[in-house]
């Protein structure tokens, strides 16, 4: 397998599972970086946008964004101050807990949300994908999830 040209020094057959998926978490990241740099986001605002958007009923609290994006409840509190000045989500009391915060987007976030999410699914969309292959693409991916995720080191990583 090649495709190691822009990493000078890791020669193809050096090139484990790891890195081949650290370089398409670069390339990808690259992509992401261009397709929300223009709406005035940067990658982890609209990761943090589109949590929201796909959570039930909208709304999710801000430690189960930090949860889901691998992030830190501190590091989570100033992002969603930024999103919230910019006018994207908004801080609601929680019905069941008046206590507790929840976090849903504005109209303009979901729209600007929606929009970026567009761009995304049509980027993928145009990927020179083999016909028929696409299913065995997402199948290995999502093995490679799978696997990861059942790792030791990832188990130890989110009990902390």
């Amino acid at each position: 397998m090649s495709g190691f040209g822009e990493w000078p020094g890791v020669p193809d057959e050096e090139a484990g599972l790891l890195t081949r998926i650290v370089r398409l978490n670069l390339l990808v990241t690259r992509v992401l970086e261009q397709l929300v740099e223009p709406h005035g986001l940067s990658v982890p605002d609209y990761l943090v946008l589109a949590t929201i958007r796909r959570s039930a009923y909208g709304r999710t609290s801000p430690a189960t964004i930090a949860e889901v994006l691998g992030r830190t409840t501190g590091g989570m509190t100033l992002t969603l101050d930024r999103l919230a000045a910019a006018g994207w989500v908004r801080r609601v009391p929680e019905p069941s807990d008046r206590r507790r915060v929840g976090i849903e987007l504005t109209d303009e976030g979901r729209e600007l949300a929606e929009r970026v999410n567009n761009a995304l699914h049509d980027w993928e969309a145009r990927l020179p994908v083999e016909p028929g292959a696409r299913d065995d693409v997402l199948g290995s991916v999502e093995q490679m999830i799978a696997l990861v995720e059942r790792s030791e080191l990832i188990r130890e990583a989110w009990n902390r």
